[in-house]
This record gives C-alpha cells, sequence and structure tokens, in this order.
C-alpha cells in the first residue's frame, strides 16, 4: 500500500515501473519491485509518504525536483529501499532537502530489451535486469561510473596504420582490434611521440598527456560484447586505470543502436565521448546497426580524468 500525504490535493500522480509502464496512483497495487514516483507539486508541499503503513521520514528528501514535479523513487520492500539509500547516499544530505544532483551522479538502471538471435541468453538476462536507481558521490572520483567529457569538440580524423601497429582477435568475435600495445603494461608513452598528428591533436585535446594504451575497435552490424569487467588485478598499471579513466569514444556506425549498460548504472549515453569505469562495473554492448561501429579507447594520464591523483 502507498500513501502520499500532500498539503493540498494534488492531482496527476504517476507511478513508472522498470519497464518504464506507467500506473495511475489511485488505481496502483505497490509490489517489492523499484517504482519511479512523479508528484506534480514541490517537495515542501508534501508532507510524507507511507509504504505500508510506515513512514519513511527523511528518506523523503531523496528526489530531485523536475520540470514535471518532484520525482523519487520508492520500493515495496522498504528493508531493500532503505538499505540502498544508506549505501548510496550520505545521511546528512537527506536530513534536510538539497539539491542532490548537484553533490551526486544519479543513474537509472530499467529493464531494457534486446533482440535477435545473435544475442546470447546471458547478455538478454543482464540487459533486462533492471536495478532501479543509484547514486555515486561526485568527491568519490574513483567510484564514479563515468564522467562526461566537457572539452572542445573533436573529430575523428586520424590515420591509425603509424600507430595502432597491433592485432588483437582474443575478445572480439566478427570485431577487429587495432592497438598500440596488446595490454595496457607500463610504461606509458608521451603523447608527443604519437606518429600521426590527427590522433596526437585528438589525444591532446582530451587532456592526456601520457599514453598508456589506445584501441581502435570496430564490431560488425548485429555484434556482442559478452557480460564481462575489464580485470586490472594484477597489472603493475592499475592505478592508471582506475575510475572512470578510459576514453570511450564512438568514431562510426549508428549511435542510436548502441545499447551499452553498465550494472548498477544502466544504459550510457554515447553520443558524445566520455571517460568510463571498466574496471569496476560489469557491463555489456549489443549493437544493431546496419553498418560497422568503430570505436577509440585510450588510457593514459589526463586532465580530465585521473591526472590530480598520480
Amino acid at each position: 500500500m502507498l500513501e502520499i500525504i500532500t498539503k493540498n490535493t494534488v492531482n496527476g500522480i504517476t507511478i513508472t515501473d522498470l519497464d518504464r509502464l506507467k500506473h495511475d496512483y489511485k488505481t496502483f497495487v505497490l509490489k517489492e519491485e523499484w517504482f519511479k514516483l512523479t508528484i506534480p507539486c514541490a517537495r515542501r508541499d508534501i508532507t510524507d509518504l507511507l509504504i505500508n503503513g510506515e513512514s519513511i521520514r527523511h528518506r523523503l528528501n531523496a528526489g530531485v525536483t523536475t520540470p514535471q514535479g518532484y520525482e523519487i523513487w520508492i520500493h515495496g520492500n522498504l528493508a531493500r529501499m532503505f538499505s540502498r539509500l544508506s549505501q548510496c547516499i550520505a545521511q546528512d544530505d537527506l536530513l534536510i532537502f538539497k539539491n542532490l544532483e548537484e553533490k551526486y551522479l544519479i543513474c537509472e538502471s530499467w529493464n531494457e530489451c534486446v533482440d535477435g538471435e545473435f544475442v546470447p541468453t546471458s547478455v538478454k538476462q543482464f540487459f533486462a535486469n533492471g536495478e532501479g536507481p543509484f547514486w555515486y558521490h561526485k568527491d568519490s572520483w574513483h567510484r564514479l561510473p563515468y564522467t562526461s567529457y566537457d572539452g572542445e569538440d573533436v573529430t575523428g580524423d586520424f590515420s591509425a596504420d603509424e600507430d595502432l601497429i597491433h592485432k588483437d582477435t582474443r575478445f572480439y568475435g566478427k570485431g577487429m582490434c587495432r592497438s598500440t600495445k596488446i595490454n595496457p603494461t607500463l610504461p606509458t608513452t608521451r603523447v608527443g611521440d604519437i606518429k600521426n598528428k590527427g590522433l596526437r591533436d585528438m589525444m591532446e585535446k582530451f587532456g592526456f598527456t601520457e599514453i598508456l594504451q589506445i584501441q581502435q575497435i570496430t564490431l560488425e552490424p548485429n555484434s556482442v560484447l559478452p557480460v564481462h569487467r575489464d580485470d586490472f588485478t594484477y597489472e603493475p598499471s592499475k592505478n592508471i586505470v582506475r575510475g572512470p579513466s578510459q576514453l570511450y569514444f564512438v568514431l562510426s556506425g549508428d549511435k542510436d543502436k548502441i545499447k551499452f549498460k553498465f550494472k548498477n548504472v544502466g544504459l550510457l549515453n554515447v553520443d558524445r565521448p566520455i571517460f568510463i569505469n571498466n574496471q569496476e562495473f560489469v557491463h555489456s554492448l549489443v549493437y544493431t546497426g546496419d553498418e560497422p561501429r568503430t570505436v577509440l579507447l585510450a588510457y593514459g594520464v589526463s586532465s580530465f580524468t585521473n591526472k590530480r591523483f598520480l
């Protein structure tokens, strides 16, 4: 049972499940799952929220203000809900209402459908298993799943022939991988030592001063990267690859046909370059475009990511 107590009568409350199906508040039956409430009023106009007769108390401040009203995630199992909030959000940030988006990267993991006979069952299950909301404190940089690139626009005009001299077919099935070295192993090289000017200029725009590894990976249409985590536990270079430090830049292909999911995060937006934490987060990718997809990946020391920690 869900009860929303407001200072004044509020109509048009909507409840969205992990399949993105909307339910009417008046007829809604709460299950032990995650749901997103949209209450068309300000937070100050909401007095309390009860689940099965129990108040969520200060956790009412875990929502965000949107043009549609106050949005807050709830779960039919209060223990799971309270545990998630305690795990992700500092208690002091819930005692009074504040804009959590200033301090936290807020992620939403929905149930996603990936079709096709070429998609293994394990990948379909991984995408279908939405996990609801997660909050990652921006001060804990190494624990962030990704960081956005906010620099100047970068074009993908370069030649790979001079620098990406190694070919690796171990992990990419129908795909092709070219790289500066097979594994991201020490030592690093200076960006100034990159031979191709287009690639060198690109790496400089992405803030790199040292390069550990650059890869160019092409996936054919209807390709899958299986559920995995990039494990560098025993690599001497693990301090460089920690956190959201790998550049992910789509060079070609249909970006709308890329589904790239991180566990405990959801789908990543790859419309612009981003830096991803593929070491800490299990992930998988499905590409259903009609043309090959090519992406540029790079590890190194960058002013946009890890330089301040090294």
